[in-house]
């Protein structure tokens, strides 16, 4: 039994609440708290009073994030139901209340951010058109413009009066075994509604899917707070991969920026930074975002977070948002400290690159002040279950089954590089990602044998794609070739990228060529001598191989998770490396994984 819970099968709803705690703790492997079970038991009986012929479902998870209260559904339509007890309810902004004494999520942005990832986001969402209601069972007089607001159990029972009963199971069927997947990635969406977006970040991200969940409006909430207050303050904010760190970064950066304060959003990743000021920059300089986006690391001393930055050009700076703040060295911690009144940092310790990155929450706690702690949990990318095998893969965590993503393993390059390039035809977008081996790439001789990745001849003799007539380079420009690559401007199958020009990126579906450099040998074994990797110098993986071999695969076992966790659907991978693949596909068969 697992969520969601179809209710038209119960006539007692004692048994219906006994199911959903079962369900409940099966889906999400822990026990409902009391608070949540009499909630259930107060809407259970009402619910199921009202919905007699019409199918609906309670305890809807959508993506890993949330779970809609219930979902009731007409012919060729479906109603999303939330409901909250709150007695007393006093509107903050367009995004927070205070409910009861607390700051939640305002309901009517919690419905509308259900009812939008639905249509936008669920496989349903093609054929079945989604709206919402906002039951408010403890409280009379709350209004608001942007939901419908029910107040009585009588007054949703005349709502779903008008619904049509849809006859047979296809409809139920639809919703119930459908999935969700993000259908647009969110630079993509930012570069094709850049206006909008610029100009009314929060309603029109809300309206395709993008809204934010409450852990993050409230983190946005008390940030601008706080940047209103001009109080010395810093948050750490930790999230795994698709846990949309970068999404309320740039959320942040906008909203800031619409108020007036002075802010910057800031990176280490020159292919990210470069990427997010060419969608960022308009023709009308009002809404240009592009100046705010700087480095906070160079290698040249001249980021934010470096000796030589021209602190002084800049004014007093109200807000600096750091994403990827994993990849800060001690030092740089130390001087971003000193660039601004408020400092937000978004990290994941498990996305360190090279080996003098510091970014862990005791480096921060050793260096900042007045520090808030946050944490994202939920992931929106990719699917937990996807996300816990290559856990397990990689770091030896419990292996577990996954459906909602596919995963294909192939022998042969052409045949991975056919698969993607069909997926392509049909409108997808997808992305080509390589182990930085074999080849050092050359940015003066872009299709040189030291920028030529897959092809014959390799710089390192390496010869598995002799006769293939295969020539893949390098992504190297990344002012020019990794904004257009990953805005869809460049044949994907054409270029490919390194680890370098993947993080922080996404597609639909990826290709990954798994490299020499982590195989497998009864155990997880570093092989330096095709590593081409010397970005940091004697902090580089190349280096590392050699001298440290414990923390160079500690660094490419966070490579490989980032890798393996670009793809928001699927990931297509070679190995060059037959016996790794070996391996790999092992595991899968272990857990009952098709990769064919």
């Amino acid at each position: 039994m697992s969520l969601p819970l179809l209710l038209n099968q119960y006539e007692s709803d004692e048994k219906a609440v006994a199911d959903l705690i079962d369900a409940y703790r099966d889906y999400l492997n822990e026990i409902p708290g009391a608070s949540q079970v009499s909630v259930w038991k107060t809407l259970t009986k009402g619910v199921i009073n009202i919905i007699s012929g019409y199918p609906s479902f309670a305890e809807f998870p959508i993506f890993n994030l949330e779970r809609a209260d219930y979902v009731i559904v007409d012919t060729d339509a479906a109603q999303v139901i939330e409901a909250k007890g709150w007695k007393n309810i006093e509107r903050i902004d367009e995004r927070v209340v205070v409910a009861d004494g607390e700051l939640r999520l305002d309901p009517c942005y919690q419905l509308n951010n259900y009812v939008s990832k639905f249509n936008y986001f669920h496989s349903s969402g093609r054929e079945i058109k989604y709206s919402g209601s906002l039951l408010l069972y403890n409280n009379r007089t709350y209004s608001s413009e942007d939901c419908e607001i029910v107040h009585t159990f009588g007054e949703l029972r005349d709502r779903i009066a008008a619904f049509r009963r849809p006859e047979g199971q296809s409809i139920v069927d639809k919703i119930r075994n459908g999935e969700f997947h993000v259908s647009d990635d969110f630079i993509e969406l930012i570069s094709q509604n850049k206006s909008e977006i610029i100009s009314n970040a929060s309603s029109t991200l809300l309206g395709r899917g993008y809204g934010l969940t409450e852990n993050q409006a409230l983190l946005i909430h008390d940030v601008l707070d706080a940047v209103k207050g001009n109080e010395d303050r810093t948050f750490l904010v930790k999230g795994s991969s698709g846990s949309g760190k970068t999404l309320v970064a740039v959320y942040m950066l906008l909203e800031s920026f619409l108020k007036g304060y002075n802010v910057f959003l800031a990176y280490r990743n020159n292919r990210l930074l470069n990427t997010l000021k060419q969608i960022l920059e308009t023709k009308d300089r009002k809404y240009s975002l592009s100046p705010q986006i700087l480095y906070y690391s160079t290698g040249k001393g001249t980021g934010i977070g470096e000796a030589n930055f021209p602190a002084r050009n800049y004014g007093k700076i109200d807000l600096i948002i750091y994403d990827e703040a994993q990849r800060m060295t001690e030092s740089v911690i130390r001087t971003t400290q000193g660039r601004s009144t408020v400092k937000v940092y978004f990290y994941d310790d498990k996305q360190i690159l090279i080996g003098d990155e510091a970014g862990t929450f005791e480096n921060f706690e050793k260096s900042c002040r007045n520090i808030t702690k946050r944490e994202f949990l939920s992931v929106f990318r990719s699917p937990v279950p996807y996300l816990q095998f290559v856990r397990h893969l990689l770091y030896g965590a419990k292996a577990t089954g996954f459906s909602e993503y596919r995963l294909r393993v192939f022998d042969m390059i052409k045949d991975m590089l056919g698969d993607l390039r069909k997926i392509h035809d049909q409108g997808m977008k997808i992305a080509l990602m390589c182990a930085f081996t074999e080849s050092k790439g050359d940015m003066r001789e872009l299709t040189g044998i030291d920028n030529r990745r897959i092809g014959y001849p390799l710089a390192s003799n390496l010869d598995i794609y002799r006769g293939t007539d295969l020539d893949i380079y390098w992504l190297m420009d990344p002012k020019t070739e990794y904004p257009r690559y990953w805005s869809g401007k460049i044949d994907p199958l054409s270029r490919c990228a390194s680890v370098y020009g993947s993080q922080g990126f996404e597609a639909l579906y990826t290709g990954l060529v798994w490299g020499r450099d982590l195989i497998w040998r009864n155990g997880w074994v570093v092989n330096g001598e095709p590593i081409t990797d010397g970005i940091g110098n004697h902090y580089s993986l190349k280096r590392l191989s050699k001298t440290d071999p414990v923390k160079a695969l500690e660094l490419l076992r966070n490579r490989y998770y980032i890798l393996l966790t670009r793809g928001i659907k699927g990931t297509d991978i070679f190995f060059e490396d037959p016996e790794t693949g070996k391996k790999v596909k092992s595991d899968l068969e272990s857990i009952n994984v098709q990769y064919e």
